[in-house]
């Protein structure tokens, strides 16, 4: 018997209202009841919550199959029955409702319901996950007999072949759903990719430009200055083109690979270049993968390459846009195969994994190139080539495409920061938009000249392609290393600039020469910090005594030697700093300012610009002219600097604190060092002073070329 209803139901599955229909009918015939509901949930339900009733159905013996209104589903007494059983999972049977208390407030009749119920069985009904998806009601068994357990039994594995039935037809019905909204979007797509009747009488009324006139067969074609109409008018003589190679004597020399491929091969490659980048999506394959895009669900690898194939597709199969409906089905498939395999080659991840079999071949000297696998490696290696044709165009055209590009890299960069909230690869971070030149000079090098150069051992005459890209590369290594020097050239500001601040700090440090009046009971202490700042002022001393500066030819680096004469700390000494001008030779000064007295020396003493003032030999060692010095040292004195420039707060706010004193004591300093500092420093407390004056330079391979041990 359940065999026969399951056969009868699985027969009804393209329409759900059918279905309960077909549902209800089985069931009252099964059980001998006078009534029968059954109730659709929203969404499969497994927690209480979740349970919301979108359908009901309705069918006493006798009378017309109806679907319930949402008044029924709402307030109804069977309702609340149903919508019980559906969050308990639980079946109930009450066999004489005028006697069973426990739902007698669920079971009151309302409004114009006149139904005289006796009994009900209600049962949940599951899909295959065991989540609830229905309710079923039957009511009041013919006769005046009641529900069994044998009833039970029997409806609720009735019950599991209506689940099974229910949930089919919901996904049918989804399916066609989803097919309708897909043709919808087809219609929108197909309207935006007809060309309506104005336009094709436009462009049909005009004379079709003659090739070298639109200058196909240059190799500094331009593109971007082609009005909408010409560039279909181009497109259009790109296919009136292949088959008059030899009625318009082409030269040779604009390419000779034509002879390397056959009619459906040059047709698939050209509609391939035309349809490569069909809807793109302004970011690349990974970035659907990581924002887990529906493309990406739909294609694992090559993604927005396939998704760019099915639009070209899509384009031929509108009305009136299929370009091979004259050719042979055998003919199709092979042109769309050609199509597929050429856009899906445009990926960069298989063009790495490619190009080693194709260099291969190169370098065993292939010639003829008719393998099917060999050719459909060398169209994709040409694909490649076309995609990426911008890097060996005129520099003026290579430029604008490459900051295009650039901005289009850089907004995927400002999504994967701001939204995904993870740091973008340097080709896409916006902050690194300066090192433009020096990221296509790496794309240059790791992509386009093996290619080009690979495609001109094939056919010599594509010797164009690698020569210009080899004329951008040398302008873009060209900027790239002006924008090291520019780069070079800020840090040298800065670091002067900072030394500034320290002459300015150091200066009003002077002025506080007075340390504070020590407590009474602390008498002990202030004798040692006196004597630690003498030990200090020692060391100071002895360091000035035993390092000096020279010039290291036509590098002019500044380098420390021992054992050589001081450099003077008198004031009648003088030296001279080159002003620093936007020439090619850039100054780079090196942080190898050995000593606090030596650094203001350098910094009081020289002054800036005064290429005019003259110097004995016993000064010239302290001369700073046109020193430059590789970027290494400049990143360490600046991040010294940052981190004096904390130390600076700090001993700015104890200088305040002893300005507040009532009453100072006088320590005398050695004559060779900076009074105040020392002074400063011997108020400080001992683990303090360690922390503020040392915690820079454990880092460092030098501990006393910091500018930080100033303080």
């Amino acid at each position: 018997l359940l065999v026969t209803l399951a056969r009868n139901l699985f027969r009804e599955q393209s329409d759900l209202e059918h279905l309960i229909r077909k549902i209800t009918v089985e069931s009252q015939g099964l059980l001998q009841c006078t009534r029968c509901c059954v109730y659709i949930l929203e969404s499969p339900a497994s927690k209480p919550e979740e349970v919301r009733f979108s359908k009901g159905f309705d069918m006493i013996y006798e009378q017309e199959f109806k679907v319930t209104t949402n008044d029924f589903l709402d307030n109804s007494r069977y309702a609340k029955i149903a919508y019980h059983v559906a969050t308990s999972m639980e079946t109930v049977n009450l066999s004489d409702i005028g006697n069973d208390a426990t739902f007698t407030n669920l079971l009151t009749a309302q409004g114009d319901d006149n139904f005289i119920l006796k009994n009900i069985l209600c049962i949940p009904i599951f899909d295959k996950d065991g989540k609830v998806i229905g309710v079923a009601q039957m009511m009041n068994k013919i006769n005046g007999r009641v529900f069994t357990d044998e009833d039970v039994a029997i409806i609720e594995a009735f019950s599991i072949f209506c689940g099974l039935g229910i949930n089919n037809t919901q996904m049918y019905e989804n399916v066609m759903r989803l097919t309708c909204k897909q043709k919808v979007a087809f219609e929108v797509l197909s309207y935006h990719v007809t060309a309506s009747d104005e336009d094709l009488s436009r462009i049909t009324s005009v004379q079709l430009p003659d090739a070298n006139q639109l200058r196909l067969y240059s190799w500094d074609f331009n593109d971007m200055i082609l009005t909408d109409d010409e560039t279909v008018l181009a497109s259009v003589r790109m296919f009136a083109e292949l088959d008059l190679m030899k009625k318009l004597q082409i030269p040779h020399d604009t390419g000779g690979m034509n002879v390397c491929m056959n009619d459906l091969e040059r047709l698939g490659l050209l509609v391939a270049c035309l349809s490569h980048d069909l809807d793109h999506r302004g970011t690349n394959n990974a970035f659907q993968a990581k924002v887990d895009a529906p493309l990406a669900k739909l294609y694992s690898t090559s993604t927005l390459e396939h998704h760019h194939f099915d639009q070209c597709i899509m384009i031929v199969n509108s009305e009136g846009n299929n370009i091979f409906q004259s050719l042979s089905a055998d003919d199709y498939k092979t042109v769309i195969k050609y199509i597929e395999s050429a856009i899906l080659s445009t990926d960069l991840a298989l063009y790495f994994r490619k190009r080693g079999d194709f260099q291969k071949l190169v370098e065993n000297n292939e010639e003829h190139w008719t393998d099917p696998m060999k050719k459909e490696l060398l169209r994709g290696m040409m694909m490649t080539a076309c995609d990426v044709a911008a890097i060996c165009k005129p520099w003026e055209i290579q430029q604008v495409v490459a900051k295009l590009v650039a901005s289009e890299f850089f907004q995927q960069g400002d999504i994967e920061r701001s939204q995904l909230h993870v740091e973008p690869i340097p080709m896409m971070d916006r902050a690194k938009k300066d090192e433009l030149p020096k990221m296509q000079v790496g794309f240059i090098d790791s992509i386009c000249l093996p290619l080009y150069k690979t495609l001109t051992d094939v056919d010599p005459s594509l010797s164009p392609l690698y020569d210009g890209c080899k004329k951008n590369r040398a302008n873009w290594e060209k900027l790239a290393q002006e924008h090291e020097k520019l780069k070079r050239h800020k840090n040298v500001v800065i670091y002067l600039r900072d030394l500034e601040v320290i002459e300015n700090l150091t200066k009003m440090l002077e002025q506080t020469n007075k340390p504070p009046i020590p407590p009474v009971n602390n008498l002990n202490e202030t004798k040692r910090n006196e004597t630690k700042l003498k030990n200090i002022n020692e060391t100071i001393n002895q360091n000035s005594n035993s390092i000096s500066y020279k010039i290291v030819n036509d590098t002019t680096t500044l380098a420390k030697t021992t054992n050589t004469a001081v450099v003077p700390t008198t004031t009648t000494t003088t030296a001279t700093m080159a002003s620093i001008e936007n020439t090619e030779q850039h100054i780079k000064i090196l942080p190898a300012i050995a000593t606090p007295t030596n650094c203001l020396l350098l910094l009081k003493e020289v002054p800036m610009g005064d290429s005019s003032t003259t110097v004995d030999s016993t000064t010239q060692m302290a001369n700073i002219h046109l020193i430059q010095v590789n970027k290494q040292h400049i990143d360490i004195i600046q991040t010294q600097i940052n981190d004096l420039r904390h130390d600076v707060d700090d001993l700015r706010a104890h200088v305040q604190k002893i300005e507040q004193q009532k009453s100072a004591s006088t320590v005398v300093l050695p004559p060779s060092t900076i009074p105040t500092i020392g002074a400063v420093a011997s108020t400080i407390p001992e683990s303090t002073s360690h922390q503020t004056s040392f915690n820079h330079h454990h880092h460092h391979h030098h501990s006393r070329s910091s500018v930080c041990v100033l303080f």
